[in-house]
């Protein structure tokens, strides 16, 4: 799902919720609520395309994401197929389109959106093995990134949505992140404070 011309929109908010992330041995899980605000697609239900992109040392040696999504008010569970296979072409589409460094991975899934399922969402991203030294340490935070698109669009030439989720180290403390919005254009109305100056008149010479 998204909204505009060709590229990516950051039209997914996403909002911590109170007391994440949650570190434990080796892992560390992130509580966020994720609001949508792009088009809905024109014909639901529509197959979704994700991209989750996490740390590697190695081809052998990488993180691994678990991500949860659920209707939010009611607790609906949204079903995630994958992750998919390196080869699958979903995942070469997120790196030629979005990018791969040597020590990033992108994992991909699909999943089917339908109109009763909503805008907003409860999500649970869970990485493991974090901290991930020396790319992420207990001292420092990871940038993880989020895009999807339409089952019709790609990576690469077509439209998608994404978002990042900050995920600092345990000693380390979160912030929230923020996207500019752009200027509507619109002149400000607001009147003038300055109060016009007050007219001098002239004194008349008296005539003797």
């Amino acid at each position: 799902m998204a909204g505009g011309g060709r590229g990516g929109h950051p039209n997914l908010a996403l909002k911590a919720k109170l007391g994440s992330p949650i570190h434990s041995p080796g892992s560390v899980k992130s509580l966020r609520e994720a609001d949508y605000s792009g088009a809905p697609p024109f014909s639901p239900p529509t197959t979704i395309k994700l991209g989750i992109r996490v740390k590697q040392r190695s081809p052998t040696d990488f993180q691994t994401p678990t991500l949860t999504l659920k209707k939010r008010g009611t607790g609906t569970n949204i079903p995630l197929t994958g992750p998919l296979p390196d080869t699958d072409p979903i995942v070469k589409s997120l790196q030629d389109g979005l990018g791969c460094d040597a020590n990033e991975k992108w994992f991909a899934y699909t999943l089917t959106w339908d109109r009763p399922l909503g805008m907003k969402f409860d999500s649970t991203l869970t990485v493991t093995p974090f901290p991930f030294p020396p790319l992420v340490t207990d001292n420092g935070f990871q940038i993880v990134t989020v895009a999807f698109c339409h089952a019709s669009q790609k990576f690469e030439d077509g439209v998608y949505s994404y978002a990042v989720s900050v995920l600092p180290g345990k000693n380390s403390s979160g912030f929230a992140m923020s996207v500019p919005q752009a200027s509507s254009g619109k002149k400000s109305t607001k009147k003038s404070s300055k109060k016009p100056k007050a007219k001098t008149r002239s004194k008349k010479k008296s005539r003797r």
